[in-house]
């Protein structure tokens, strides 16, 4: 290995080390904030990046390590609500799905919502007739801090 690519390695990993879980780390349209948490077996990640009136980032849940689903989340911000799609393929098949996410921003965390969904000419909503549900997350994600 040269010098050169030694040195690109090293900072590489320490840019890592320093930015692996800090909610200030810039990056697309704004500060890039990492979310995690744990439901039993499942765990989830998020790591976002949020503008003034919109957020988007990559989300990923894992279930209990047999199989995950990863994939971009986008969306409009409106008050203390994340509003937004998750486009995502699940491990090993070849498909991507699209399905809408709701997010409640509460201090420090993100409360995944869920609620009814129906199908209109091939995109997936949230039923207007049914609200959405943030008192039974699947999902509390945690804003993840330094050293975590």
């Amino acid at each position: 290995m040269q010098l050169k690519e030694a040195i690109i390695i090293l900072c590489t990993g320490l840019a890592f080390v320093f930015t692996g879980c800090n909610s200030d780390a810039v990056g697309e349209g704004g500060p890039k904030v990492l979310y995690r948490a744990v439901d039993k077996r499942d765990t989830a990640s998020f790591k976002v990046y949020f503008t003034q009136k919109e957020f988007h980032g990559q989300f990923e849940i894992n279930y209990a390590g047999v199989y995950k689903d990863s994939g971009d989340v986008n969306g409009i911000i409106k008050g203390d609500t994340l509003m937004g799609t998750f486009h995502y393929q699940s491990y090993g098949i070849e498909k991507w799905y699209r399905i809408p996410i709701a997010l409640l921003k509460k201090d420090d965390r993100l409360i995944m919502g869920i609620g009814s969904m129906e199908i209109y000419m091939n995109m997936t909503f949230f039923t207007k007739s049914t609200p959405i549900d943030y008192q039974h997350p699947k999902f509390v994600l945690k804003k993840c801090l330094s050293g975590n």
